[in-house]
């Protein structure tokens, strides 16, 4: 996963990052929700991850009206959403 540092009309916009790279596939289990639904639950300040990702320290939270990326480096991410990530259902909360 690559990080870049973007800059738009002179201003420094910060580190943007991509979804991580899924690790194995999931069955969509009770508890687990598709993105539309873990996105309000990001809205009610509580953080959301993929299963797929198989790594507690990979997760979306909200910063202000934004959903970041937390990474294991422990720093929030402006977030590029994949299809994928909104196609998936193996979203839950931590």
């Amino acid at each position: 996963m690559q990080s870049i540092s973007n800059k738009m009309a002179g201003e420094e916009i910060g580190a943007i990052a991509k979804s991580p790279t899924p690790v194995k596939s999931v069955q969509t289990k009770q508890g687990q929700m598709n993105f539309f639904e873990a996105l309000k639950e990001a809205n009610s300040n509580k953080k959301i991850t993929k299963l797929e990702w198989n790594d507690k320290e990979y997760y979306g939270v909200m910063d202000g009206a934004i959903l970041k990326l937390h990474k294991p480096d422990g720093k929030l991410y402006s977030w590029v959403i994949s299809e994928g990530d909104m196609g998936g259902t193996d979203w839950v909360t931590l």
